[in-house]
């Protein structure tokens, strides 16, 4: 087995498969590269991956991008020797349910209420500013997606009481919630955080592998 990894600090697809690779506890090496720089656009990084995005995984002569379908790769190349290190444990319907959580935080809460806050704070150009009627409506729906996801809770994370592919899907996307406040601290967006996933948060940041998955640049 020789997987590598390619991420992008900040990204939060990358981070999903970055916990889940931790999760599973498989060996494996770290490439991170520097959106800044250019890496992803290299001409030795397009020959890997022609669409240059973050996460790519590499196990041997196979080379493979988006990260929910590295993360069933990862449960299927290497399957789980117990629940505890499963990104899809339990039976059929246990791990639909887990597939399905993890495309609604990528289908609605990304997309209707993270995507367009992010656009306007972070993706604007120089001298943009910021659009307050959209950010105003995102945060309409950014409020109704979390207390939505909050509801769907079924222990202690997404589908149960152990980590799954659900919970790393939407723990970074949470993270950015507050990476959008400190950028515009009037955003008033971490206080739309419901206690139960503020509590989900908190557990997967006590993952003895979290620290390492952590973009350097967002602790200072």
């Amino acid at each position: 087995m020789a997987l590598t990894l390619y991420v992008g600090h900040g990204s939060p697809y990358a981070w999903r498969a970055f916990l889940a690779i931790e999760h599973k506890k498989l060996p494996f090496e770290l490439k991170v590269l520097s959106f800044s720089k250019g890496e992803t656009r290299t001409p030795e990084f397009i020959a890997l991956n022609p669409r240059h995005q973050v996460p790519t995984l590499v196990d041997g002569d196979f080379v493979l991008w988006e990260s929910a379908v590295v993360m069933e790769y990862l449960e299927d190349a290497y399957p789980a020797k117990d629940a505890a290190t499963s990104l899809f444990p339990g039976d059929a319907k246990q791990r639909a349910l887990i597939r399905r959580l993890a495309r609604e935080a990528d289908d609605y809460l990304w997309t209707d209420g993270l995507m367009p806050i992010s656009t306007e704070i972070f993706f604007g150009g120089e001298g943009h500013v910021p659009d307050e009627a959209k950010i105003a409506k995102a945060k309409v729906d950014l409020a109704k997606e979390l207390e939505y996801f909050a509801a769907q809770m079924r222990g202690k994370f997404l589908a149960g009481d152990t980590p799954t592919a659900a919970d790393f899907t939407l723990y970074p996307f949470l993270a950015y919630i507050a990476r959008f406040e400190l950028k515009k601290p009037d955003l008033a967006v971490v206080k739309l955080i419901p206690a139960k996933l503020a509590q989900l948060m908190g557990r997967i940041e006590a993952l003895p592998f979290f620290g390492k998955t952590f973009p350097p640049h967002w602790r200072s």
